[in-house]
C-alpha cells in the first residue's frame, strides 16, 4: 500500500505514525514515573528495567519478523543502529540542557549499566566476526550467553542500586495503592499503544527506503534503527522535560543492555542456523561504533562525578561525531 507510488507517500504516513508513537511514549514516561515515586523503588530501576523494556518492544517485533523473513541483516543492523540513536539522543540532550548539567543530577550508578550494554554487544560483535561460538539446536550459545549475563548483570545493578525510600517505607499506603494501580494500569494501556503504532512508524520507513533505493545496511542501521528507538527518543525527552532525569538516562543505557537479548528471539525464529554466525561482518564495525558511543557515554556520566562538566560535553560531542562517522560509512560503502 505505501510503495509504487513515490516517496511522498511513505513519508507522510512515517510523520502520522512518527506522531502517534510520540504521543504513545510520552504518556509511558509519566506512568513510569508515577511509578517509580508510588513503589519507592527509584527512577535508576525503573528507567533501566521497566521504562527501557518496553520502548524496546518496536525492536522486538521488528527484529523477529526480519529474523523469520530470513532478513538477518537488517535485524541485527538495527539493535547496532538503536545504540547509536539511543546514545546520540544522550549526547543531544547534555547539550541541549547544559545550563541544567543535568548529568550532575543523575545516579552515576547507570555506568554499571552502561557497562553490561558494553559487555553484550561486545560479545555480539565477536561472535559475528569469529563466525559464531557453537550451537544448541539451531541456538547459538552466544545469544543464550547474552541473556544469562544480561540478567546477571540486571541483578548486580538491582543490588548495587539503593531503593529512594529505607525499607520501613516501602510498605505501601492506601493512597500509594492507588497511584500504583493507576500508574500500572496507564503503563500497561500505553505498551500496547506502542505495540500497535511503533510497526506502523517501522513499516513507512522501509517504504521510504525502498521508494528511495537505499542499501540493505543503510536501511537496517540508520533508518529501521533509528525508528525503532524513536520510542525511547520521545520516552528520554518526556522524562527530562518532567524532572525524571534517573528515568531518562535509566531508559537510554537498560535500552541498549536490553536490545542484545532480543538477538535471542531472533535466533529461536530464524531455522537455518545461529543468527550472528550468519550475519554480515559488516556489523562489527556497527556494532564497535555502538561500543565506542557506549563508553563515551558512561565517561560522560562518571566526569559529572568530578563536577568536570566541560569534559562530560566534550564526551557528548565525540558522541555526536561517533553516529555522524556511522552515516558517513554506511552512506559511502565503506561500512560494507
Amino acid at each position: 500500500m505505501l510503495t509504487g507510488r513515490g516517496v511522498l507517500v511513505p513519508l507522510g504516513a512515517f510523520v502520522i505514525a512518527g506522531a502517534l508513537v510520540f504521543a504513545v511514549a510520552s504518556r509511558l514516561a509519566r506512568h513510569a514515573d508515577a511509578i517509580a515515586d508510588a513503589t519507592g523503588l527509584g527512577r535508576v530501576w525503573i528507567g533501566t528495567i521497566l521504562l527501557a523494556g518496553s520502548t524496546s518492544l518496536p525492536e522486538l517485533v521488528t527484529d523477529v519478523n526480519a529474523a523469520l523473513l530470513g532478513a538477518i541483516d537488517i535485524g541485527v543492523g538495527d539493535l547496532m543502529g538503536s545504540t547509536l540513536a539511543n546514545m546520540l539522543i544522550f549526547a543531544l540532550l547534555n547539550l541541549a540542557y547544559a545550563r541544567r548539567r543535568i548529568l550532575h543530577q543523575v545516579s552515576i550508578d547507570h555506568t554499571l549499566v552502561g557497562a553490561l550494554a558494553v559487555a553484550l554487544t561486545g560479545i555480539a560483535s565477536a561472535a559475528i566476526a569469529s563466525g559464531g561460538w557453537g550451537r544448541i539446536g539451531h541456538v547459538g550459545t552466544e545469544t543464550l550467553l547474552i541473556v544469562a549475563l544480561y540478567f546477571f548483570g540486571m541483578r548486580a545493578v538491582y543490588s548495587c542500586t539503593q531503593p529512594t525510600a529505607p525499607p520501613e517505607q516501602l510498605v505501601l499506603g492506601e493512597n500509594s495503592r492507588s497511584l500504583l494501580r493507576r500508574g500500572l494500569a496507564g503503563f500497561a494501556w500505553a505498551a500496547v499503544g506502542l505495540v500497535v503504532t511503533a510497526p506502523l512508524l517501522v513499516l513507512s520507513a522501509e517504504a521510504v527506503a525502498v521508494e528511495s533505493g537505499l542499501s540493505q545496511t543503510f536501511v537496517g542501521t540508520l533508518l529501521v534503527g533509528f525508528t525503532t528507538s524513536f520510542p525511547e527518543i520521545v520516552a528520554t525527552i518526556a522524562a527530562v522535560r518532567i524532572g525524571a532525569l534517573d528515568l531518562a538516562i535509566g531508559n537510554i543505557f537498560g535500552s541498549n543492555a536490553f536490545n542484545m537479548c532480543v538477538l535471542l528471539p531472533m535466533d529461536l525464529a530464524y531455522r537455518q542456523g545461529p543468527v550472528l554466525a550468519h550475519a554480515s561482518s559488516a556489523n562489527v564495525l556497527v556494532a564497535q561504533l555502538a561500543i565506542l558511543s557506549l563508553a563515551l557515554g558512561m565517561l560522560a556520566v562518571l566526569a559529572r562525578a568530578g563536577r568536570r562538566a566541560s569534559i562530560a560535553h566534550i564526551d557528548s560531542v565525540l558522541i555526536v561525531f561517533v553516529y555522524i562517522g556511522s552515516v558517513w560509512l554506511l552512506a559511502s560503502g565503506k561500512g560494507g
